[in-house]
């Protein structure tokens, strides 16, 4: 997938970003086509997209705790599968997912 097209040839583009080229906002910057030479400019936009999903232990229902196994296993914790709530697992449910 290019990141652009040019604007006299409508070649496809690659705007290389080792340097942290081209993604500056509000910048014109420069390119030079790869297929015709001619030089153009381009403007970056940075868009940020939003994936929603349903976290029931924020209104009221209970937390869904998975382990999170660790080395030692005394730092291991429990994690909700939907929200960033977590907690240090006990010596109970370290011992039940050490035994299963």
């Amino acid at each position: 997938m290019s990141d652009m097209q040019c604007p006299y040839c409508g070649a496809d583009q690659e705007v290389c970003h080792d340097d942290g080229h081209g993604y500056a906002e509000g910048v014109r910057h420069e390119h030079e086509c790869s297929e015709c030479e001619k030089t153009f400019v381009f403007e970056t936009s940075i868009s940020f997209d939003y994936e929603p999903s349903k976290a029931d232990c924020l209104n009221g229902a209970e937390h869904e705790l998975v382990f999170r196994k660790s080395w030692p296993k005394e730092f291991s914790r429990m994690c909700c599968k939907h929200c960033d709530y977590e907690k240090k697992a006990t010596p109970e449910e370290i011992a039940t997912w050490h035994n299963a």
